[in-house]
């Protein structure tokens, strides 16, 4: 029967959209009163640049495509898609055969034929892309396919190039879904992995502010800073929560969601509402009666967040763990034991590599505090297979560390044994296996460093139109190891470059345990969210929330003991720090700044004193009067404990203070960064290394011996006329008291 087939089949259909809708949501409406209406699309573009192409991209017939990624939300359903390329490619094609070709997940998605008449003008081409094909973690490839030849192409023939603009964008227009409401889904959607944009996340704080109440907004930053990773994370104070952004709120029984009441708290609690206005948007309440209630439905959600559920949550006992070892932050590399590819590896198949993707790589976060010396290398054992060329050829595999080579490895080829053979292996002999036990030059490593394997496979066979296999493969065994234990952890501080790098020295322990942040008493909204962006930096730098921090906020700061301290705000806000035991290198207020003249001379030893205290000694500093604003970034050794760091942002002004904190989260000016005192004025930042300095962990005492006699070569002169003279005076006595036995004996 037609009609009950119909019938069945629309059945079904509702069914599978019914089981789509609980899954991912279902597409967001807004009410008029009279009949439900789609809410407004939303219209994301990204640039080339914004993707991770900031120079462009060039393909051409060996490299023939690109691969960009743009996350999907889990909280929006894609309506439409476009790219517009900006592209300029050669005359001399046969343009009627040659195309860009876009590919979305791996699916054909859209296609351009190139055209004779713009061949050698920059232009545009559009192409629209299939909605359907975006989700979750979109990876569109862009392919090039010229030719200049209907029979023979040759890859590196310079005719085949083709160069898009790093001002081509990537066009995004979806609606927004209706996600349930499940603590399941944290950080999502306040942070989303999928999103690669910055982390622009509204907080709403108690009425009532408390250290405590503080300290818990911290650890909260520090957690979505540790999720959002490269992306960072930002945040901005809200009086209540936003009708149009997902908001958290941390709430002491003063900000309740609506139907709720302050007696309907029963202790440290989490719960996730729709804002009443647009329920897609979610608004998830940390809430407590106490502070230490508060703090601890912060410490349930940071910590056992994978295993919430339902809308809401209580949260009865947290436990925080055992204390951290030093260096064990998870965005570092283990420095203590050799340590696996395996354990380096963010994605399935990253370590694989085939002719049309030769090159694979692995990111390494080390603790700048690694020392390097010419004699010191970093042993790797490294594996890997390929297929092997039938012959020996030119076939390489490069590898290389921050863009520079460490060794070409020839790619040997199959034994003439089993070069005929067909061998089908469960173990995977099919491809050649081979090893090599490398050395790292350490003075090519840093903080952030790039180890990249790159293989060349050489096309086989005679004439003009060979071509490289396609079916070329190469992989580097994840079990392969790299190993840093043998450098030891030695630094000179201040230093700058560490700190806006990663953190150091605070990020020494992971949970920064020992670490005290100190804010101006009756901190302003500026400051506290200055100090939420830096908890958000220290989250990023470790991976870790700072469960363990110390927050002080008060003019005359005590507990700081013998910790790493921070201090944050502008320059007439911090008082406390003149000081007379203070080793500050300058002297910063809004008139007036005073810096330490170089080492010949002398060190400066006060910093933020009065109009009436700023007299420096013609040979100690120099005195600058200028009303200007300026921002600061200061590092010395702490006056209450030594080899523990102090370090100071502030400005003459908010705007200078505000510029301050910023530079800390811009990657171009992290770069600028240095010494121990940087000088941020507009775009510009000056940096300069004065003032005291001192030493952060140890070396072993026979490296200490031989770094010294490296330095001075008389040394090694007068070591060894020494050791010459001592072994020629034991010579002498052992040959006389024998010539002395002998004459007895006779």
């Amino acid at each position: 029967n037609p009609l009950m087939r119909h019938i069945l089949f629309s059945a079904f259909l509702l069914f599978c959209l019914t089981g789509y809708s609980q899954e991912r949501g279902e597409p967001a409406t807004v009410s008029t009163g009279q009949e439900t209406a789609p809410a407004v699309e939303r219209t994301r573009t990204l640039t080339f640049a914004q993707m991770g192409q900031p120079n462009g991209v060039r393909l051409s017939g060996i490299n023939r495509f690109v691969d960009l990624n743009s996350g999907i939300r889990l909280d929006e359903l894609v309506t439409r898609a476009s790219l517009s390329l900006r592209v300029l490619y050669p005359q001399g094609m046969r343009h009627d055969q040659s195309f860009v070709r876009v590919y979305v997940n791996n699916q054909l998605s859209g296609l351009s034929q190139l055209s004779v008449a713009r061949a050698g003008v920059p232009h545009t081409v559009e192409i629209e892309l299939d909605p359907l094909l975006f989700s979750d973690f979109a990876t569109i490839r862009v392919e090039y396919d010229g030719t200049y030849d209907s029979e023979c192409v040759d890859p590196g023939n310079p005719t085949l190039r083709f160069d898009i603009r790093p001002e081509s964008t990537l066009t995004i227009g979806s609606t927004p879904l209706n996600l349930v409401n499940d603590l399941a889904l944290l950080p999502a959607p306040f942070f989303d992995p999928r999103d690669n944009r910055k982390l622009r996340l509204p907080l709403v704080l108690p009425v009532e502010q408390t250290e405590a109440s503080m300290k818990a907004a911290g650890i909260l930053a520090s957690w979505m800073g540790a999720q959002a990773f490269y992306r960072q994370a930002e945040f901005e104070l809200l009086e209540a929560a936003s009708p149009t952004r997902h908001t958290i709120i941390l709430t002491k029984g003063k900000k309740m969601p609506e139907g709720m009441s302050e007696a309907d708290i029963e202790g440290p609690s989490l719960m996730i509402v729709s804002a009443k206005e647009n329920p897609w948007i979610k608004h998830l309440y940390v809430m407590g009666r106490s502070d230490e209630e508060l703090l601890q439905a912060v410490y349930g959600l940071v910590i056992e967040g994978q295993v919430l559920s339902g809308q809401k949550a209580l949260i009865k006992k947290v436990d925080l763990g055992a204390p951290r070892k030093p260096y064990d932050a998870p965005r570092y590399v283990p420095t203590n034991r050799p340590v696996r590819f395996a354990e380096l590896i963010d994605f399935p198949g990253q370590l694989e590599v085939s002719s049309d993707k030769p090159r694979a790589s692995l990111n390494l976060r080390l603790p700048p505090d690694l020392f390097s010396w010419a004699g010191r290398n970093i042993p790797m054992d490294l594996k890997y297979r390929y297929t092997a060329p039938s012959r020996w050829n030119d076939s390489l595999l490069n590898i290389e560390i921050n863009n520079s080579v460490i060794q070409s490895l020839r790619l040997a080829p199959r034994s003439e044994q089993v070069q005929n053979k067909i061998n089908i292996d469960l173990l995977g002999q099919a491809e050649l296996t081979s090893e090599e036990a490398l050395q790292i030059p350490a003075f090519r490593v840093g903080g952030n460093n790039e180890l990249a394997f790159a293989f060349g496979f050489m096309a086989e066979g005679g004439g003009s139109c060979t071509r490289v296999s396609q079916v070329a493969r190469g992989s580097i065994d994840p079990e392969s190891t790299l190993d840093f234990s043998n450098l030891p952890h030695y630094t000179r501080m201040p230093n700058l470059t560490a700190f806006a790098n990663g953190g150091y020295p605070f990020s020494i322990m992971a949970d920064l345990s020992d670490t005290a942040i100190v804010l101006p008493a009756n901190p302003t909204p500026l400051e506290i969210r200055s100090y939420l962006n830096v908890m958000g930096l220290f989250g990023q730098w470790t991976g870790l929330p700072a469960t363990r921090t110390t927050l002080i906020v008060s003019d005359k700061p005590e507990g700081i003991g013998t910790k790493n301290w921070l201090a944050m705000g502008t320059s007439d806000r911090l008082d406390w720090l003149n000081n007379a035991n203070m080793n500050l290198p300058m002297v910063l207020n809004a008139t007036e700044r005073s810096m330490g003249l170089p080492p010949a001379i002398q060190w400066l030893k006060g910093l933020w004193q009065s109009d009436t205290e700023l007299q420096p000694s013609d040979s100690a500093r120099a005195l600058i009067q200028t009303a200007g604003s300026l921002g600061a970034i200061v590092g010395f050794e702490s006056h209450l404990a030594p080899k523990k760091a102090g370090l100071v942002v502030t400005g003459t002004d908010q705007d200078s203070f505000e510029r301050a904190v910023a530079a800390l989260s811009d990657y171009g000016d992290v770069a600028k960064i240095k010494g121990s005192v940087s000088l941020i004025r507009g775009d510009d930042i000056q940096s300069y290394s004065l003032g005291e300095t001192y030493i952060s962990g140890a070396l072993p005492w026979w490296l200490r011996l031989r770094i010294a006699f490296s330095e001075y070569p008389a040394l090694i002169a007068v070591g060894g006329a020494l050791a010459g003279v001592i072994l020629a005076i034991l010579a002498f006595g052992w040959l006389s008291g024998r010539a002395s036995r002998r004459t007895k004996g006779n």
